[in-house]
């Protein structure tokens, strides 16, 4: 009940700030609240580049960051400035959406399709902390006093400045790390023991971690095709037919059935160069001799 009424509260002093009527304080507590949103709101919404017309848009609750940011502007109007608890941020992107944010420090990232960035309450503290689920390229803001870390699934990612590519969907059997530039390290974490998988990862080199076996691979590959995804060109990379199913989902937005019962010991590799999703499902059929249909907005794999 408490929380209803104050959200209450909270939404009607967002509409008198919308339309100038609100006190000095309540000025000061939505201005607060906003400079917590350190992202690119323009890339991410495309919203214009006054501060109003963007909390009025934050306004419909559509995120689940805004979500948060409305937690801390509660924190702050109710109990007071400079004791404001940190508060874990939520960056999300929906089956049928990319998103680019830039975070408090200048790091930039680019989150694919179904994905959830969790950025620590803490973050620029003594480390700059995130949590990933799904799969994003980082571009980290160089900072040798405070070490970037990427906790997705088993794995830790620990950068000072680089770029790199991190997919790590919870429904694939394993998690991939791609290094463009600089340096990185990753390590296997257990509870409270971490082990170092690679210590000194550099440019075009890879590691692919199997969930359920707890095993890795390191390679080296050409890390602009693995994030050819951004440029929005589909790129199949040593995948299983679940895989590549999964795959063609998130990239067309479609429902894909796989009725292949296919080994996931099969793998294939392919780049595709925006062909149109015709010309896509045909040479799939020929490359791994299975079919690829496509009927009533859905794609079929026999």
């Amino acid at each position: 009940m408490l929380e209803n009424k104050r959200e209450k509260e909270l939404k009607e002093i967002l509409k008198r700030y919308i339309s100038h009527q609100a006190s000095p304080t309540e000025v000061e507590a939505v201005d607060h609240w906003y400079d917590l949103l350190d992202v690119s709101e323009a890339k991410i919404q495309s919203l214009s580049q006054s501060k109003q017309p963007k909390i009025k848009s934050l306004y419909i609750w559509t995120s689940a960051a805004c979500i948060c940011l409305m937690t801390a502007f509660a924190a702050w109007f109710y109990v007071g400035p400079g004791v404001t608890p940190p508060l874990d941020m939520l960056i999300s992107t929906a089956a049928t959406e990319r998103k680019e944010v830039t975070l408090t420090d200048g790091t930039v990232v680019m989150l694919n399709t179904g994905t959830e960035l969790l950025v620590s309450g803490n973050f620029g503290k003594e480390e700059r902390g995130v949590m990933l689920k799904g799969e994003a390229y980082f571009k980290v803001a160089k900072n040798p006093h405070k070490p970037f870390v990427i906790q997705s699934g088993q794995l830790s990612t620990r950068v000072l400045g680089t770029a790199f590519n991190i997919s790590a969907y919870p429904d694939r059997e394993r998690i991939k790390i791609s290094v463009l530039t600089g340096v990185v390290r990753v390590s296997q974490v257990k509870g409270k023991s971490e082990t170092i998988l690679a210590d000194q990862m550099s440019a075009n080199q890879t590691i692919s971690f199997f969930r359920k076996t707890g095993k890795f691979e390191m390679n080296s590959e050409d890390a602009l095709l693995i994030t050819s995804w951004k440029d929005n060109k589909l790129y199949i990379d040593n995948a299983s037919i679940a895989d590549i199913a999964e795959q063609l989902k998130g990239f067309y937005h479609l429902e894909v059935k796989d009725l292949s019962l296919a080994s996931r010991k099969d793998r294939y590799t392919i780049r595709f160069n925006r062909e149109s999703m015709k010309a896509v499902l045909e040479i799939l059929t020929q490359l791994t001799k299975r079919e690829f249909e496509y009927d009533n907005k859905q794609i079929t794999i026999k």
